[in-house]
């Protein structure tokens, strides 16, 4: 594991110094803002909305963005969608695995499973955090330019094969808590299974 990550850092490093010489890559926006996301999701119906700090939100750069709540049966999904419409150094993609933990919330598990879907397997991400006696359950993956990518790595090495051929850089990332308590696995399993096609609608 360790060598995999220090090979793809080398990479990361090789092709930012190439990056370095090409600056014509252009914007790519949503297809609809976000702003336009249904309130209802297969039986989840929206709750409330959440927004950042505003300088929370200047120093993401994040060009559109959404931070929904939804229920079903007394059950709720908080639901994150970071869009960038162009990633350079300081408006990039963030793990939540760096900004996440805090406040009291520690990392208790960190893994990549794979999701059954009606278009076939995904992988994601699947991180397990704890203050106290409370957990919270967190999947969330990389999504922009035809992909779903969970492993932070291998989305940053798409972003610079796409920001050299490609000539675009968009991408989002895409986040689920839960508390963690009996069914909350099969509530997200649930809730991703019906918010991939609608997201589709929007990413583009």
């Amino acid at each position: 594991m360790i060598k995999k990550a220090l090979f793809l850092s080398l990479l990361l490093v090789i092709f930012s110094f190439l990056l370095k010489g090409i600056s014509s890559q252009h914007p790519v926006p949503l297809k609809k803002p976000l702003g336009l996301f249904p309130k209802t999701i297969d039986g989840f119906r929206f709750q409330r909305a959440n927004q950042m700090p505003p300088e929370v939100e200047k120093a993401l750069g994040v060009d559109d963005y959404i931070m929904w709540d939804y229920c079903h049966q007394r059950k709720c999904v908080s639901l994150y969608i970071g869009f960038f419409e162009e990633q350079q150094e300081g408006a990039m993609i963030h793990s939540p695995k760096h900004c996440m933990p805090g406040g009291g919330w520690l990392p208790v598990e960190d893994k990549i499973i794979t999701l059954k879907t009606s278009k076939g397997p995904i992988k994601i991400n699947r991180f397990l955090l704890q203050k106290g006696g409370e957990k919270l359950l967190v999947y969330y993956w990389y999504q922009g330019r035809g992909r779903i990518v969970a492993d932070e790595y291998r989305d940053r090495l798409y972003l610079l094969f796409d920001r050299l051929f490609k000539r675009r850089s968009d991408g989002a990332l895409v986040r689920l808590i839960t508390n963690y308590e009996p069914g909350a696995e099969e509530l997200l399993q649930e809730f991703t299974k019906a918010l991939l096609p609608v997201l589709n609608d929007f990413l583009p």
